[in-house]
């Protein structure tokens, strides 16, 4: 089934669906939905800076673009929305004068987070923290999916 797809690779849900065509069909149709929503979701939490949101929605975003075989869209590309997000909301948090208990906590959790990582994915990170990268990285991933969705709707 895969020899056709420049974009996708179905071997894994082929793997879970153990060849079920139309268990396959079915998480095809979740992701095209998901697809969309998520194109939309990064614009509008971008657009209003709602990073905590945004790096969320790229993490949800990373499994199911993995499920389809795009595993460098997920695991590179998502995985770094994600923690340029978080370090944007760690900026946004650290310039509250006030926090409730739950940002303290939010605060800490991803602090501790960031603090784990190497010392060059940390520079990579604090580097690429701009409105630059992450229009990068959307405009990327509606990229790849709008070709992925080509190849998806003809399964």
């Amino acid at each position: 089934m895969n020899s056709r797809f420049e974009i996708i690779d179905l071997t894994y849900l082929e793997s879970i669906a153990e060849g079920n065509i139309s268990v396959i069909r079915e998480f095809i149709s979740i992701f095209l939905e998901q697809a969309e929503e998520f194109k939309e979701g990064f614009e509008q939490y971008f657009n209003r800076k709602q990073w905590k949101e945004l790096g969320a929605l790229a993490h949800k975003a990373k499994s199911s673009v993995i499920s389809m075989g795009m595993t460098e869209l997920g695991n590179c590309e998502l995985k770094n929305l994600e923690l340029i997000s978080k370090q944007f909301r760690i900026k946004e948090l650290k310039k509250m004068e006030v926090l409730s208990p739950r940002e303290v906590e939010e605060l800490n959790y991803i602090q501790k987070q960031f603090d784990s990582f190497p010392a060059d994915k940390k520079k990579w990170i604090k580097d690429n923290t701009n409105a630059a990268a992450i229009e990068k990285i959307i405009s990327k991933y509606n990229a790849i999916c709008n070709k992925a969705i080509k190849e998806l709707k003809v399964v």
